[in-house]
């Protein structure tokens, strides 16, 4: 096998892993827009998730950063079916107000506002009508 075809089947081989380790730790089920400056989703949090693994052993609890990641693959997928490629820089007033458990579905609200220099995006991620995290990620458009 030549260098240049030894590349391409390594850069398939590690875009696969990527998608299949992404895909394990992925909690987000489904995406959709409500309106021009609103995305809702919908994710699932099973009892096998990698994210229960030692956190915590005989009372699993679902990490916050678990609950920002969702946030962040809703934002992502919306904006990259609308051409919009974003590249997220900072996460302010992050809460975690309950936990959340194995078997829980979880509702994700986010309405978001163009600043001219930022796009910001305020969520709250709710369970069984209960706020379970809320805060706000700022990004900037990717221009190329």
């Amino acid at each position: 096998m030549n260098l240049y075809l030894f590349g391409i089947y390594l850069m398939k081989t590690l875009a696969n892993e990527v998608y299949l380790l992404e895909s394990q730790w992925s909690l987000l089920k489904e995406v959709k827009v409500t309106n021009n400056n609103h995305i809702e989703a919908l994710a699932d949090v099973p009892a096998d998730s990698p994210w229960f693994s030692g956190h915590f052993p005989g009372e699993p609890i679902l990490p916050g950063i678990a609950l920002v990641y969702v946030v962040k693959q809703a934002i992502i997928e919306e904006t990259l079916k609308k051409g919009t490629p974003l590249q997220l820089h900072s996460l302010r007033k992050i809460r975690f107000t309950q936990p959340v458990r194995p078997g829980d579905t979880l509702s994700i609200s986010i309405n978001y506002e163009d600043t001219g220099e930022d796009i910001l995006f305020y969520f709250k991620v709710i369970n069984k009508e209960n706020v379970v995290s809320s805060g706000q990620i700022a990004a900037k458009k990717i221009n190329g």
